[in-house]
């Protein structure tokens, strides 16, 4: 397990669970319609996140929503060292800067107080793969992102949400006016949303997870896809300099790997 392990990329790509494919697969692409967008995910989040009164919108996955938010951005934008790389740091100009913060951190797995400066943008990709524990939120935070790529696996599909405080006028425009948006991955995401509590994926997999850390000599974190280590051997994985982050989705893989064709 431990040579597996060490060969395997730096990426963390989860799994799809059985009864999560299904659900998937039960969801035909809809080739002509003209929908009003309508999501339940501020609902599905409220558990662990309350994003009542922001304005969201539909993406192909966090990473597109994170380029256009930064691509876009006027401020100063700084993250933790080990933070998910894709979110360059911008210092240009003469604007307040913004904390870029996944919750739970991507450096890790696991949940931390979301950071006290004025402005914030959420990074939310490891929700849906942990017990509910809430993430109390401030003023400051402006902008959220969240996807099902990370908890449900189904990063294929590129499902998406951004959320922000105010309307964002060019998404008012696309989304709500124009009804551009991925119908099919709108209706997959709503379809998993709709069948499947915030914290399933955590309770299928905890006791696996734990089982695994015992072994290996990890520490659990709180997303169930995840375990940390100081152990230098596995130094590749270490995002803060010190301490490693292990995706344990390739040794769940062989129990909760789905055959489409049964």
């Amino acid at each position: 397990m431990k040579n597996f392990l060490l060969q395997q990329s730096l990426a963390v790509r989860t799994n799809v669970l059985p009864e999560v494919c299904k659900v998937v697969d039960s969801v035909k692409p809809d080739y002509d319609s003209v929908r009003h967008y309508k999501t339940d995910i501020i609902q599905w989040l409220k558990p662990i996140i309350d994003l009542s009164g922001f304005y969201v919108y539909p993406i192909n996955g966090i990473t597109e929503g994170l380029d256009w938010w930064w691509g876009r951005s006027k401020y100063k934008i700084w993250s933790a060292p080990g933070e998910y790389q894709w979110v360059d740091h911008k210092y240009s100009g003469m604007s307040p800067h913004c904390i870029y913060q996944s919750i739970p951190s991507a450096i890790d797995g696991n949940y931390h107080p979301v950071d006290n400066h004025t402005k914030v943008a959420l990074d939310l990709a490891y929700v849906g793969s942990t017990s509910v524990q809430k993430i109390e939120l401030h003023d400051g935070v402006e902008t959220a992102f969240f996807s099902l790529s990370k908890p449900f696996g189904i990063r294929n599909i590129r499902t998406g949400w951004y959320f922000n405080r105010t309307p964002d006028p060019k998404r008012e425009a696309l989304t709500n006016n124009a009804k551009y948006y991925n119908y099919y991955a709108h209706d997959v995401a709503e379809a998993v949303i709709n069948n499947f509590d915030i914290d399933y994926v955590h309770s299928q997999l905890y006791n696996k997870q734990k089982s695994v850390c015992e072994e290996l000599n990890f520490i659990p974190s709180d997303s169930v896809w995840l375990a940390t280590t100081q152990d230098p051997d596995y130094a590749k994985y270490m995002r803060d300099g010190k301490t490693a982050r292990i995706c344990l989705a390739g040794v769940y893989n062989e129990e909760t790997q789905f055959a489409h064709n049964g």
